[in-house]
């Protein structure tokens, strides 16, 4: 195009008003259908709640699975220490992000934890595990 690359950029951002933006990460795309079948399925416990009332939220059973780290990250607050002004700051050697992970599953209902199931490494979350 042969113009400066602060011409192009008054021409993106300022003329055209473009914006440098992220994705947003989703764990799953719904398709139309499934979309439509939470909708339905949430509607009927709508239904069944203004039937029944709190009875009915003592057989709703829920999930879900998250990554478990192998550190304790330790607080700033936590690696605080009293110290003189003429003392030499303490040194902290910074935590690997993590030395492993391990997926947790857990199932809860109206009174408390039910299961918390650790994954065996290298296995996957499937409707067979559920």
């Amino acid at each position: 195009m042969d113009i400066s690359i602060g011409s192009a950029h008054h021409i993106i951002h300022d003329e055209l008003k473009f914006r440098k933006v992220c994705a947003r990460w989703v764990p799953k795309r719904l398709t139309p259908e499934m979309k439509e079948r939470r909708v339905d399925a949430c509607q009927e416990l709508v239904r069944q709640y203004e039937a029944d009332g709190e009875a009915v939220l003592q057989h709703v059973v829920t999930g879900d699975e998250s990554w478990v780290h192998f550190y304790e990250p330790e607080r700033k607050q936590q690696s605080m220490e009293w110290r003189h002004t003429s003392s030499p700051k303490p040194k902290k050697v910074q935590t690997q992000r993590s030395a492993g992970k391990v997926m947790l599953t857990f199932f809860w209902d109206y009174n408390g934890p039910i299961l918390k199931q650790y994954m065996p490494r290298g296995s996957t979350v499937t409707s067979a595990t559920y």
